[in-house]
C-alpha cells in the first residue's frame, strides 16, 4: 500500500471519489463524469499510467497526502482559540434564524445560509457568490451558479440531496478575477481549502467558504426515486424540491415535491412518509461518506445547519444552528442581532453535538469499525483522524455492517426497479435489507437508549 502513488490507484479504484472535481484542477488527464448509479466519479482519460508523485493527490479529499481538517483549520483559524472534538475550532455557536426579510420563508431552516451570503455581497467583502441552483441542464438537476449583487441570492436552492460537482465553478474563478465565497458540503470544503495551498489564483480569489452540515450526500437515484412516489417518473423528472416547510408539522418534516420536464409541480409530502426518506438507512451514499470524520465543515468560515433540538422542533419554519470560525462573519452576526434582523440564542458546543449526535456516532465509533475492518482485509483506506477499533458492541457492529450492506444494495436494486418501471419492485427487494438494519430486540433498545443519555450528559459536561 505504501507504493501507491496516483489518485487512480488509491481513491479511485478503491470507490472513495466524491466527485468533487478538484483534481481535474491540478490535472487535466483527470475528468468528471455521472456513473451508472447517478454519482459523480473522477475518471484516469491521460495516455498510460498516472505519473508518480500525482498532484491531484496533494487536493483530493480522500487521499492520504491531502492536509486533514485539523491540519487546514489551524492554519485558517488562528483567531478561533476554542476547540472541540466534534466540531472543530470555533468563536462562538449560536441557534436560531432570520427575522429580517424571506430568508427564513425561502431558505432551509432558519435561512442562515443565504443571509449570510447576501451580507457578504451588501457589506462589500466579495464581488460573487457561487451557490447551488436549479439547473436548466439537460444533464442534472442541480448546478453551481454565480450571483453578483444584481441577482437574487434567494433563487438558490434550499437544501439539494443531489450529486454536484466543482469543476465549472473553479473554471469560473480562475478565468475571473474578484472575490468570492462559495457554499459547501465538508469534504468539497477540504477539498477547496487543500486547492488553495497549491493555487496561488484560486487562493487570492476564494476569500470564504460557508459550510453546510452534511449527513452525506446522495446519488441522482433519491431525487428520482422520491419523484418516482409523487407520481413523476425517473425519465420525466425536470426538478424537485427537497425541503418545502409544511405548516402543522415538525421541523425535520422536509415537504417533497416534484416538478415534471414540462413544468407541472406534483402533491407535496412529508420526506418522512416516503420510503427512502429515513436518512439514518443511508440509501444512495456515496461510499466515500462512510469514510469522512468531519460533520459540521470544520474548514469552514462558518458552519449552517438544521437544529434538530428539544424546544426547537415544533417550529415548522426551523431554526439553524451555527458554528463561527471567521471573526468577519462572527462581527456580521452580532451586529445582525443587535440590530434586531437576528434571532439568535449563543449556546454551549454540546448544544450543537447533541443537534448532530446521530451523525457524529456514525462517522466516529462507526468508522472506527469501518477503518478495522479495512485492516483485516489489508484493503487500502483513506487516513482519518479516528483510529481503526473493534472495541464495540456486537450489536452496534451489526447496525453499521447492515448499513453498507443497504447502501450498495440500494444503487445496485434501483437499477433494476428502473429496468422494470416499477418503484414498488425497489421497495419490495430493499425491505429485507430495511428490516434486517432495523431489527434490536427489546433489551438491546433499553441498554441503547441509557446509553444514549450517558453519553449526551458526558458530552455536554467536557
Amino acid at each position: 500500500m505504501s507504493n501507491i502513488s496516483s489518485l487512480e490507484e488509491q481513491v479511485i479504484k478503491n470507490d472513495y471519489c466524491i466527485g468533487c472535481g478538484v483534481c481535474s484542477h491540478v490535472n487535466t488527464d483527470y475528468t468528471v463524469e455521472i456513473d451508472q448509479y447517478g454519482m459523480y466519479k473522477a475518471k484516469y482519460s491521460g495516455n498510460g499510467t498516472p505519473p508518480k508523485d500525482d498532484p491531484a493527490l496533494a487536493v483530493c479529499p480522500f487521499s492520504n497526502k491531502a492536509k486533514n481538517e485539523d491540519e487546514l483549520a489551524d492554519k485558517l483559524f488562528q483567531k478561533a482559540k476554542k476547540k472541540n472534538e466534534y466540531i472543530g475550532k470555533y468563536i462562538a455557536n449560536y441557534v436560531g434564524y432570520v427575522k429580517e426579510g424571506a430568508f427564513r420563508e425561502k431558505g432551509s431552516s432558519g435561512g442562515f445560509g443565504k443571509w449570510i451570503l447576501n451580507e457578504l455581497l451588501r457589506e462589500d467583502k466579495v464581488d460573487y457568490v457561487v451557490q447551488v441552483i436549479s439547473s436548466q441542464k439537460e444533464d442534472t438537476l442541480f448546478t453551481f451558479q454565480i450571483f453578483t449583487k444584481e441577482d437574487n441570492i434567494l433563487s438558490g436552492s434550499k437544501s439539494a440531496y443531489y450529486p454536484i460537482t466543482l469543476t465549472d465553478a473553479l473554471d469560473f474563478i480562475r478565468k475571473n478575477e474578484g472575490r468570492y465565497v462559495i457554499t459547501a458540503v465538508p469534504c468539497f470544503s477540504k477539498a477547496i481549502r487543500n486547492l488553495c495551498l497549491q493555487d496561488k489564483v484560486i487562493n487570492e480569489r476564494v476569500k470564504y467558504v460557508i459550510g453546510i452540515i452534511c449527513g452525506h450526500l446522495k446519488s441522482t437515484a433519491f431525487a428520482e426515486l422520491l419523484g418516482w412516489q409523487l407520481g413523476v417518473e425517473p425519465d420525466d423528472l425536470g426538478g424537485i424540491e427537497f425541503r418545502d416547510k409544511i405548516a402543522g408539522l415538525q421541523a425535520n418534516e422536509k415537504g417533497v415535491y416534484a416538478i415534471t420536464k414540462s413544468g407541472q409541480l406534483s402533491g407535496i409530502k412529508s420526506s418522512k412518509k416516503m420510503f427512502g426518506g429515513d436518512w439514518g438507512h443511508g440509501l444512495f451514499k456515496y461510499k466515500a461518506c462512510d469514510y469522512c470524520d468531519d460533520i459540521v465543515g470544520e474548514t469552514t468560515d462558518v458552519s449552517v445547519g438544521d437544529a434538530w433540538l428539544e424546544g426547537y422542533m415544533d417550529d415548522h419554519n426551523g431554526n439553524n444552528v451555527l458554528v463561527i470560525r471567521n471573526e468577519e462573519i462572527d462581527s456580521l452576526i452580532k451586529e445582525g442581532i443587535a440590530q434586531g434582523r437576528l434571532a439568535l440564542k449563543e449556546v454551549e458546543e454540546s448544544i450543537v453535538v447533541e443537534s448532530q449526535w446521530g451523525g457524529i456516532k456514525h462517522r466516529r465509533e462507526g468508522l472506527s469499525y469501518r477503518l478495522f475492518l479495512k485492516n483485516k482485509d489489508n484493503s487500502w483506506y483513506p487516513k482519518k483522524r479516528v483510529a481503526p477499533s473493534n472495541n464495540i458492541s456486537n450489536q452496534r457492529k451489526r447496525v453499521y455492517e447492515n448499513r453498507e450492506i443497504v447502501r450498495d444494495a440500494s444503487h445496485q436494486l434501483f437499477l433494476k426497479a428502473k429496468e422494470r418501471g416499477s418503484w414498488h419492485y425497489f421497495v419490495n427487494l430493499m425491505m429485507p435489507y430495511i428490516k434486517k438494519l432495523n431489527y434490536v430486540p427489546l433489551y438491546l433498545k433499553v441498554v441503547n437508549k441509557a446509553l444514549r443519555t450517558k453519553e449526551k450528559l458526558w458530552s455536554s459536561s467536557k
